[in-house]
């Protein structure tokens, strides 16, 4: 009973949930992704531990190991989805997606001692690795997202065209990308710098507590000292994430 209503749960949780939507592999593919998950939480792991890397390389390899891992279990489209074997387009997508951050780390010393110039090859690159973050949001999230971010990169175009105090000088691509792309005030921003050092640890730390089956044995112990009282689902709440 309890294990076809996990079922159900699952069912019922991927299909109003998209994030949650993610294909099932088995045999080797699914030996390919989690030897990717793995090799991805040793690195946030010894980050965490040691921090012996920058803040733009440690988030650059975090994205690679992000959009890998968002192609191989978000597929272009699902009806292309099969357990067995990875579609070649997501094959392809997931290695630009690890390549893009990549050549970030590849480059570093070159990209500091530059200081902000970008080169040709850097504007491709840049301009490839956000093209690969917005189809990444687009699979994970799906289309409402996409949308905000497309019309605040064209308001970066369009600025002098804008009236009032919307308007302003605007940007060049290579000023687009290199803000974006090379800095870390855009896609290496903040949000990934917290992803990178904090919310990965705590989504890893979630999982082994509810692969263990120490979450469940958490919130029953919760239940048997609070559960009973006044207030009862408060007070398990707070106990059990204070434990």
């Amino acid at each position: 009973m309890t294990d076809q209503n996990t079922v159900n749960a699952d069912a019922i949780l991927k299909k109003y949930d998209r994030e949650s939507n993610t294909v099932h592999y088995t045999g080797w593919p699914k030996k390919v992704v989690a030897a990717i998950a793995i090799t991805f939480s040793i690195f946030q792991i010894y980050t965490a531990t040691f921090g012996v890397l920058d803040a733009q390389l440690q988030r650059a390899v975090h994205l690679g190991f992000g959009l890998a891992l968002a192609y191989l279990l978000y597929p272009f489209r699902r009806a292309w989805a099969r357990d067995h074997f990875f579609h070649p387009i997501d094959v392809a997508f997931a290695i630009l997606g690890a390549a893009a951050p990549a050549y970030i780390v590849i480059q570093y010393r070159e990209l500091v001692t530059r200081a902000g110039s970008v080169t040709m090859p850097d504007v491709i690159v840049g301009g490839l690795g956000i093209l690969l973050v917005i189809e990444a949001t687009r699979r994970v999230v799906g289309l409402p997202m996409v949308t905000v971010v497309l019309f605040f990169l064209a308001y970066a175009f369009l600025g002098p065209y804008m009236p009032g105090v919307l308007a302003h000088r605007g940007l060049s691509l290579e000023q687009l990308v290199s803000h974006l792309y090379f800095t870390t005030e855009g896609i290496f921003g903040i949000p990934l710098g917290v992803s990178s050092t904090f919310i990965f640890l705590f989504i890893l730390f979630g999982a082994y507590l509810e692969s263990t089956g120490l979450g469940k044995f958490f919130i029953d112990l919760a239940n048997a000292v609070a559960g009973w009282a006044s207030g009862g689902p408060a007070k398990v709440a707070v106990l059990s994430s204070g434990l």
